[in-house]
């Protein structure tokens, strides 16, 4: 069966990595609603839990029963016109462990550096936590996957409006048996200090097309409940994703195995992104995107996924608009 989603996890990230990149505002930056003592709980626990997911799945690896995988990333941007940011840089790992067709978890760690106009820079820290279980039910024809994500970031940013971060994100989704009907329903609760929530829901579809050859993803971001005081004057908004793959029969190692168009439309501020399992805890609003992703099968177990894209943002406050061109690589295999 043709895998009809060669970029999850990965190529999503890319397109939208600008909306994870902090900036600091003009707001004034020694507010804070945490001690230190508390931040320093809620960061041992967080590597304690790190830890302890990282442990399980190393054993699991060894179980037959188990298969373990690895992906690592790294990203580089260039920010046009922004009168705050120059550059950005992250590099990340994500292990996993799946058992059968069953489920499995992961546990993904990235860093992420911005450099500022003069000489400041900010520094991110991204943890997640994934788990998902499979099952086939007699009333669905088809495999239904329920997954639960949590993400946690913590950054130098004093006035504490993009650090200390926490958000769940629950999603259900739907294949069918012979691959050719895909939807998902995916809701994100994020939580950020000095007054500020945001609920997403992101009901999502795909068919394929030219019986496999093409595939058509099309996903809406529905953000509400948030604090205008803290989103551009916004309580809510909306905006849309689509995405277009088409996979290639050739078996030269030169030719990728698939290309992917993306492009996206709309407002959207704070956004959880379900595929590239990250969160957007910039305050600037997220206008459009395109990207190109490439994937190349390099052998039966190992995986090349390149993307260029650009993101267009807007910040209400100093009233500027400005680009964020991005190069994306990550190397993935299974073992």
């Amino acid at each position: 069966m043709k895998n009809l989603f060669p970029h999850k996890n990965s190529a999503g990230r890319a397109r939208t990595i600008g909306d994870n990149l902090l900036v600091k505002s003009p707001r004034q930056q020694a507010r804070t609603n945490m001690t230190s003592n508390q931040q320093w709980t809620l960061k041992l626990g967080g590597l304690k839990l790190a830890l302890i997911t990282l442990l399980f799945i190393t054993h699991a690896a060894q179980a037959d029963s188990w298969y373990a995988n690895t992906s690592a990333s790294l990203t580089q941007g260039s920010y046009s016109g922004s009168v705050l940011r120059k550059q950005l840089s992250e590099t990340g790992l994500i292990v996993g462990a799946d058992y059968l067709e069953q489920g499995g978890v992961a546990l993904g760690l990235s860093k992420t550096q911005i450099s500022m106009k003069g000489s400041t820079s900010t520094n991110q820290n991204n943890l997640l936590l994934s788990g998902k279980l499979h099952y086939w039910l007699d009333a669905i024809p088809g495999k239904v996957t329920l997954r639960v994500d949590a993400h946690r970031i913590t950054n130098n940013d004093t006035s504490g409006d993009t650090n200390n971060v926490s958000a769940l994100a629950p999603q259900v989704s739907w294949l069918s048996n012979d691959a050719m009907l895909y939807a998902d329903l995916g809701f994100a609760a994020s939580r950020y200090q000095n007054q500020l929530t945001a609920n997403q829901f992101t009901p999502t579809i795909g068919f394929a097309l030219n019986n496999g050859s093409d595939w058509v993803q099309l996903r809406a971001y529905l953000i509400s409940g948030l604090n205008p005081a803290r989103a551009a004057n916004r309580t809510s908004t909306q905006a849309l994703d689509a995405k277009l793959t088409h996979f290639f029969a050739s078996q030269s190692a030169l030719v990728p195995s698939s290309v992917t168009l993306s492009v996206a439309g709309g407002d959207r501020l704070y956004a959880v992104d379900m595929d590239a399992q990250s969160v957007a805890n910039l305050s600037d609003i997220h206008k459009s995107a395109a990207s190109l992703a490439f994937a190349w099968n390099v052998t039966k177990a190992s995986h090349l996924l390149v993307v260029l894209g650009q993101s267009r943002f807007q910040n209400v406050t100093l009233n500027n608009n400005y680009k964020l061109n991005v190069g994306y690589a990550s190397f993935s295999t299974n073992w």
